[in-house]
C-alpha cells in the first residue's frame, strides 16, 4: 500500500513536467474547474490522498515529510472549501490571467515536490 504514497508523487512530478512543456494546459484545467463546481471535487480528492499520506506514513524512508505534507493536504482544502463560492471563482479567474511564465514555474515546483514525494515515499 506504501506505493500509492510513491506513485502519487510520480505523477505529481509527470504533471509538473507537461506543465513545463505545455503550460497552456494547466490553464484549461483551471478554466474548466471554475466554470462548474468541480474544485470541490478537486479539494475532495486532495484531502483523501492527504488521509493516504498520514496512514501511510509510517512505512515510508521519511515519514516526517509524509506527515507533514499528509497534514497539509488534509486541512487546505478543507479551509479552501469554506470560502464561499465566488471567492474560489475569482481565485481561478486569477490564476488563469497570469503570464505563461508563471505557469511554468508552476510546473517546476510540482515536478521538485513530486520527487520529493517520490524520494520520502520509498518503502523502508
Amino acid at each position: 500500500m506504501v506505493h500509492i504514497i510513491w506513485a502519487a508523487g510520480a505523477i505529481t512530478a509527470i504533471m509538473g513536467i507537461a506543465i513545463l512543456f505545455r503550460p497552456l494546459w494547466m490553464r484549461q484545467l483551471i478554466i474548466f474547474i471554475s466554470k462548474s463546481r468541480m474544485a470541490y471535487v478537486a479539494a475532495g480528492s486532495k484531502t483523501l490522498i492527504g488521509i493516504a499520506f498520514l496512514v501511510l506514513a509510517r512505512e515510508c524512508k521519511r515519514p516526517n515529510i509524509i506527515i507533514a505534507l499528509g497534514v497539509l493536504m488534509t486541512v487546505g482544502p478543507i479551509f479552501f472549501c469554506m470560502l464561499p463560492f465566488a471567492k474560489i471563482q475569482a481565485y481561478m479567474n486569477w490564476w488563469v490571467a497570469r503570464p505563461v511564465w508563471m505557469y511554468r514555474v508552476w510546473g517546476v515546483v510540482a515536478a521538485l515536490l513530486g520527487g520529493l514525494i517520490i524520494y520520502a515515499g520509498m518503502p523502508k
